[in-house]
């Protein structure tokens, strides 16, 4: 019989620490409430006759985001990776709405990043909507494809249920060490939000959030 060896891999305490409330990612301030002038051209269409075929409109998760003008644009919370992976600040940037891709929606930058290095103005990215009072945020297709086998316990502060960074990412950098895991029962590993420097339980196994 296999032995039992369940890794736990310390992101938060034993790899980071606290740290300075300097060092934490922040999420710029919503400047404006409306669309940058240059990111689009021509009129918008009246709402009511662009909602068949668009579900984004009618997602809960989404309601009151978008503008009354530009009822397919709203604001994402764009990032280079969470606080693991780079020190670059996210960014609340423009999005104009254009499909959907599996759980996540496709949408299209409308204006030019701050500091952000993966993405510029008129890239097509993914993004999830976020649960009450957190804003939509950028997921990557190897996140989506590798979170389907793992479990989040959510923010302890502010609710986040996701992490920026694919899992298989975390771990390369947290313990390089570990190539193969073919022996490993269970991986457990401790992040911090990439929103708010709260805490996240991160397995590959079910886990209790009654705990």
């Amino acid at each position: 019989m296999r032995r039992l060896l369940t890794l736990i891999i310390s992101l938060a305490v034993a790899i980071l620490g606290c740290g300075p409330a300097s060092d934490q990612p922040t999420v710029l301030p919503k400047a404006s409430t409306k669309q940058p002038v240059d990111a689009k051209g021509g009129k918008a269409m009246p709402p009511e006759n662009q909602v068949e075929g668009k579900s984004w409109r009618i997602d809960p998760l989404l309601q009151g985001r978008f503008l009354a003008d530009y009822p397919d644009d709203l604001q994402v919370v764009v990032h280079d990776g969470g606080p693991r992976l780079t020190k670059t600040t996210p960014e609340l940037m423009w999005v104009s709405v254009v499909g959907k891709s599996g759980r996540a929606y496709r949408g299209k930058l409308l204006n030019k990043p701050h500091g952000l290095a993966s993405v510029k103005q008129g890239d097509e990215i993914l993004f999830l909507a976020g649960p009450k009072g957190i804003d939509p945020f950028r997921v990557t297709p190897k996140y989506l494809q590798e979170r389907e086998h793992w479990h989040v316990l959510p923010c302890n502060k502010c609710g986040m249920p996701e992490l920026f960074d694919a899992p298989s990412d975390l771990i390369a950098v947290v313990f390089p060490k570990l190539k193969d895991q073919k022996d490993v029962a269970e991986i457990k590993f401790t992040s911090f939000c990439p929103l708010c420097r709260g805490v996240q339980l991160v397995s590959d196994k079910p886990l209790d959030e009654s705990k």
